[in-house]
């Protein structure tokens, strides 16, 4: 029902009208708060207080899918005056607190403290320089009365525009079918350039730079009545296919810089945003699910206009977004579901991904620009097929009624869709894809989250499992390329696809999705993946194409790394027989493990904490240059007696990455990865060293699984990593991972803390078994007690400037 409800839910959308109506839904929410997206599946269970705006797209989940088939609902709290960027998703409880700014596309769950600023999955506190002050978002009254007298305006428009479509309806004597089917394609012809009328001469350019506070009248007719008469219109475009042979030439007239063999998918995001500070240079391809924001938020919770520039030959993929001020360079390529701001730097033919956008160590295929099977629709074809597929329509349901209509379109659709051909003439291609997109629109959304939509997938040739549960017809494409097994869950905005268009070349490839897994929101899945079983994708999570995933595995981020739950520390959910000493050293093990993803987080220096092992010293040694000095000679002691030349290394535990990069430097390994079981570490470590060759980072957990083929590693380096591990049973089950991905011959080079938890167990005990053997032990204590007293006063100045 609130689907099916959201087109005239957009008409109000940004006014106290809308805020009324959620009201009537039974959620708790302030009159002065700005809500922009319709994406909310419990509205009672929210709570949002004065002066805070969400943009559009955002996902407000309430409903989480647990492990064991069952589900919960959980409150999504709100406090005032916060800011949430589009595309951004809330989920499985959320609790803000005041003055919080929630970047585009960022994920947030959980408790969040005031004046946070959230920027994709980090959380960072204001700089002490700067200080969320909230320019005054109060609805008044002329604001109110311009809002209603624009809704007034926008439906006697309508009005008018049926009543002439219908006056010409009345002045032939054409069969009734095909008159109607005119009428319908003379409806959207006319209202795609009234829109257009409205949006060049009504709301007008923008400067480059200006900033619109929302409680003034600029905001009002720049960006809401933008956003409104595009919504409203909407259904106007869907006479334009994908890739129109117009949409170049529309921007063109509403002032945008477009230069030649630009290919545009959708044309309704353009329309959303200033068109005149649009600058696409030639080759520009942008796909399906592009957004380009059309402002960014200041600290005072303004919104600001820039111009967005894209170099020649760029390649804009699905769901990735486009915030004011960014600049992309020639050939760059813009991945899934990455962001790209003004802060965002690229080069000539970089590969983005990631919010925010970094560097990703890819190398783009040289493919010949005459090589394009993106075809462009000439907009006479596009109004042909409209209208027969119409007049199909028509005839359907006339002959049919409701119920018949109905049966014959869904097979009619579900036939034509079985035996596709590449052979059809390109119109007849076209009327058919019409047809389908009629039964999207008008039947579909009846059967989101039901088994009919399964059942209507089969039909189309998927191979779905038993008791699964999907939210729309857009979840999947490619039907005969898809396997999913039983009892998998998808989320609102969840996407597995079977195909895409690598520098406009079309490629397809099977996709299996196994048993018992979770996509939530904003996840996509491509072309190749195979997801084995019990997998859990959080939220705007990317799969790239041909990975898979193992059995029992959950996974975050862009590109996906595999993630492991933290529990909440004041919840213990493990059961041991000594409970209570085993909750203080959980508690221990946990709240050091949280500073260390704060550092990691927030301390992202390069000049200080390179280093976080304790140190080696010589015995005459004595000062302190505070360049990591002694971290290094650590490094050193424990390579001493081994050489790493092409040989395959891999660091448990590697940290902030810098040991890693000095070894890479200092020797000629074949390859160097470093693991970490924060995601917030190795993102900073891909940050910091994503140009230094044959060195990598991975999110693992070294006590479960290291991603990694069996007898694939020369050399294991593991410093000052087990005393974090906690239990016996996890240290044995790294020895068993050792063993396992250890070639013969191969060597693990171990230095941490002899004795457990004081417990007299020696750590070395516990890894040594039958085929880890150990061959040489040194003590190094006194050097590495020796290199902490010099390093005592540089670490302490420095906790005491940063943790506390």
């Amino acid at each position: 029902l609130w689907n099916n409800n959201t087109f005239w839910l957009q008409h109000i959308l940004g006014t106290p009208l809308y805020n009324y109506y959620l009201r009537l839904c039974g959620a708790r929410i302030s009159l002065n708060t700005h809500i922009y997206t319709t994406t909310i599946d419990a509205p009672w269970l929210l709570e949002i207080d004065d002066g805070s705006w969400i943009a559009n797209e955002t996902y407000l989940n309430c409903l989480y899918f647990n492990d064991d088939n069952t589900f919960k609902l959980s409150p999504i709290r709100i406090g005032s005056n916060c800011s949430i960027g589009t595309r951004s998703i809330l989920f499985d409880g959320v609790d803000m607190k005041n003055n919080i700014i929630v970047q585009p596309m960022s994920s947030v769950t959980g408790f969040v403290a005031s004046e946070t600023i959230i920027d994709g999955e980090q959380h960072k506190s204001l700089p002490s320089h700067v200080s969320i002050v909230q320019s005054n978002r109060s609805f008044f009254i002329w604001h109110k009365i311009y809002q209603i007298i624009v809704i007034i305006s926008i439906i006697c428009i309508h009005c008018a525009l049926l009543i002439l479509v219908y006056k010409v309806y009345s002045v032939g004597q054409i069969p009734l079918l095909i008159n109607i089917a005119f009428c319908w394609t003379l409806w959207s012809i006319i209202g795609c350039f009234i829109s257009l009328l409205l949006l060049k001469f009504i709301v007008g350019p923008c400067a480059a730079g200006e900033i619109y506070p929302i409680a003034s009248r600029l905001y009002l007719q720049k960006i809401w009545l933008r956003q409104l008469i595009v919504s409203s219109f909407h259904h106007a475009w869907l006479l334009s296919t994908t890739y129109d042979y117009l949409y170049p030439y529309v921007l063109r007239w509403l002032g945008a810089h477009i230069e030649e063999n630009v290919k545009i998918a959708e044309i309704d995001t353009f329309l959303s945003c200033p068109t005149n500070l649009l600058k696409f240079e030639m080759g520009v391809t942008t796909f399906g699910g592009v957004s380009i924001v059309p402002t960014d938020l200041t600290f005072s919770g303004d919104h600001r206009v820039d111009q967005i520039v894209l170099g020649s030959h760029t390649n804009l993929a699905n769901g990735c977004s486009i915030l004011p001020g960014s600049c992309l360079a020639p050939e760059t390529m813009i991945g899934n579901l990455t962001r790209v701001s003004r802060e965002t730097k690229s080069k000539f033919r970089e590969v983005l991904m990631g919010v925010p956008a970094r560097t990703m160590p890819f190398q783009m295929s040289v493919t010949p620009k005459n090589q394009d099977q993106i075809k462009i629709i000439p907009f006479w074809h596009s109004c042909l097929s409209h209208y027969v597929s119409k007049c199909l329509l028509l005839s359907i349901y006339s002959f049919g009624g409701l119920v018949g209509g109905s049966i014959i379109h869904i097979t009619l659709v579900c036939g034509l869709n079985r035996c596709r051909s590449n052979k059809r003439h390109e119109i007849v291609q076209q009327i058919i894809e019409r047809m389908s997109q009629d039964y999207a629109q008008f039947i579909c959304p009846f059967l989101g989250n039901t088994q009919w939509l399964i059942r209507l997938f089969r039909a189309y040739g998927a191979h779905i499992g038993e008791n699964t549960i999907m939210p729309d017809i857009s979840s999947i494409t490619d039907y005969p390329l898809m396997s999913i097994g039983d009892n998998v869950r998808l989320n609102a905005g969840t996407q597995i696809q079977g195909h895409s268009f690598e520098q406009r070349i079309l490629k397809l490839a099977p996709v299996s999705i196994g048993n018992s897994c979770i996509l939530m929101s904003g996840s996509i899945v491509m072309a190749g993946c195979e997801l084995m079983g019990n997998n859990r994708l959080y939220p705007l999570t990317l799969i790239m194409k041909n990975d898979q995933l193992p059995l029992n595995t959950d996974w975050k981020g862009l590109p996906a790394q595999s993630y492991t739950v933290k529990a909440r520390l004041s919840r213990p959910t493990i059961i041991h027989d000594d409970l209570v000493k085993y909750q203080q050293g959980y508690e221990t093990i946990n709240k050091l493990f949280l500073w260390y993803e704060r550092i990691a987080s927030i301390y992202t220096s390069v000049n200080e904490l390179q280093f976080m092992n304790y140190g080696y010293a010589d015995m005459d040694e004595y000062i302190d240059d505070h360049t990591g000095y002694y971290s290094k000679k650590f490094y050193e002691q424990v390579l001493a007696n081994v050489t790493l030349k092409d040989q395959n290394v891999l660091e448990i535990n590697c940290g902030r990455g810098a040991g890693a990069a000095w070894c890479v430097h200092t020797h000629a390994s074949h390859s160097y990865i470093g693991i970490d079981p924060s995601q917030d570490v190795i993102n900073l470590c891909q940050r910091l060293y994503s140009t230094t060759p044959r060195l990598s980072f991975v999110v693992a957990n070294a006590t479960k699984h290291l991603p990694f083929e069996n007898e694939s590693i020369d050399i294991i380096l593991c410093i000052q990593a087990t005393h974090a591990f906690g239990e016996r049973i996890a240290i044995t089950q790294f020895a068993n991972e050792v063993v396992r991905v250890l070639r013969p011959n191969g060597c693990l080079l171990w230095c941490d803390v002899c004795y457990m938890n004081e417990s007299g167990i020696l750590v070395y005990d516990l890894i040594e078994n039958d085929e880890l053997i150990i061959e040489e032990k040194t003590n190094i204590t006194k050097n590495v007690l020796h290199a902490l007293e010099i390093q005592n006063k540089s670490r302490t100045d420095f906790i005491q400037r940063y943790i506390q």
